[in-house]
């Protein structure tokens, strides 16, 4: 993985009193086929762009310049041609939102196909904003003669965190990762596990002053050291394939387990769902046969005990040994299901029962 020389083996120079985020004006309405590397020069004079300078740029003007428009009624389409593979699907009201990994290797919500601010029709993202960093970039340096860094940045949200910020998704001349490791901390002591992730903290900085509100697509940010000392591209920062700590998130895990396809998976629901919910859910699911195999001869009931508890029984087609089986595979299944629905908000205690035939009764 590339990143930029630690500060053990190369000085980072003598610290600025304070970092400028400048925002980028004058640009307009960017239509496809408009040169954006013209425009962008020309907006930036006024602000006597500078070595070590960072342009971060919304990635949205990136697919307007490059006509990446998609009709309407087409949307959710994009988003599956767009999806190297799905994550989650999460329900909004009457609205199914798709988690997916991008070409470029980011992860997220509906493949960043958006529809803000444009009234054209949703907007996809470049397959590769690294090479659209790089060009545009280029085409900066030639016309201002200035050696500065270029992010192509778009608005995500954090696994763990409430609320959404900028994140670079293209990087050109840019130390996207500094490598601490090797150096010290402020008290002398060593540094052995720090990466930083420069891209996104110039991202979010730079967010400050643009946005979707303000019409500014564009900020420079100036006085971060070592900021241009390194050239990283943005694929490096997503943690993705094998050091994926969290490919799927926990339902989803549960139900790749027990066998269910994608296409068999149900899709829970953004906000909280009712226990009962959550339980007829995981009889679903438990009830879904693996790949080669037959639907199991078993059948699970719901219904409450006396005191008002959930209690699931399963019956057993028979008494043979191979419908026994079968209703303890259900049963085990049900168990693992409930204790997927029960990871992020506990289930009440639910008991799960065998019958046999001889002892198949109405519940309780």
């Amino acid at each position: 993985m590339p990143v930029a020389p630690s500060p053990a083996q190369v000085a980072a120079g003598p610290p600025t009193p304070f970092v400028s985020v400048l925002a980028v004006t004058g640009l307009g309405e960017i239509r496809a086929g408009d040169d954006l590397g013209v425009l962008l020069a020309q907006a930036l004079r006024p602000l006597a762009p500078q070595d070590g300078d960072v342009l971060c740029i919304s990635t949205k003007i990136v697919s307007k310049a490059l006509g990446l428009r998609v009709d309407a009624e087409r949307r959710d389409e994009a988003i599956r041609s767009a999806a190297v593979r799905t994550v989650a699907r999460r329900l909004h009201t009457r609205v199914v939102t798709s988690v997916v990994q991008i070409p470029s290797g980011p992860v997220m919500a509906a493949a960043g196909v958006d529809s803000s601010n444009a009234p054209d029709g949703p907007l996809l993202l470049p397959e590769d904003p690294d090479a659209c960093a790089r060009l545009l970039r280029e085409q900066l340096v030639a016309a201002l003669g200035v050696e500065l860094g270029v992010l192509l940045t778009d608005t995500s949200s954090r696994v763990w965190r409430v609320g959404v910020g900028d994140i670079a998704l293209g990087a050109a001349g840019v130390a996207a990762l500094q490598d601490l490791r090797g150096g010290v901390d402020a008290d002398g002591r060593q540094l052995t596990v720090t990466v930083r992730n420069l891209a996104d903290e110039l991202a979010a900085a730079a967010d400050l002053v643009k946005g979707k509100s303000s019409g500014v697509p564009a900020a420079l940010v100036r006085g971060v050291p070592s900021a241009t000392a390194a050239d990283v591209p943005a694929r490096e920062l997503s943690r993705t394939g094998a050091e994926d700590w969290f490919r799927r998130p926990s339902l989803e895990s549960v139900w790749v387990a027990l066998g269910l396809s994608a296409e068999q998976e149900p899709i829970a629901r953004m906000s909280p769902e009712p226990a009962e919910e959550r339980i007829l859910r995981a009889l679903a699911v438990a009830a879904v046969p693996r790949q080669g195999q037959a639907r199991s001869t078993a059948v699970a009931r719901l219904g409450t005990h006396a005191d008002g508890r959930p209690h699931i029984v399963v019956d057993a087609a028979e008494g043979s040994p191979a419908a026994l089986i079968h209703a303890a595979t259900l049963a085990e299944r049900i168990r693992t299901a409930l204790g997927a629905e029960s990871l992020s908000t506990a289930l009440p205690e639910i008991s799960v029962e065998i019958s046999l035939p001889d002892h198949q009764e109405d519940l309780p």
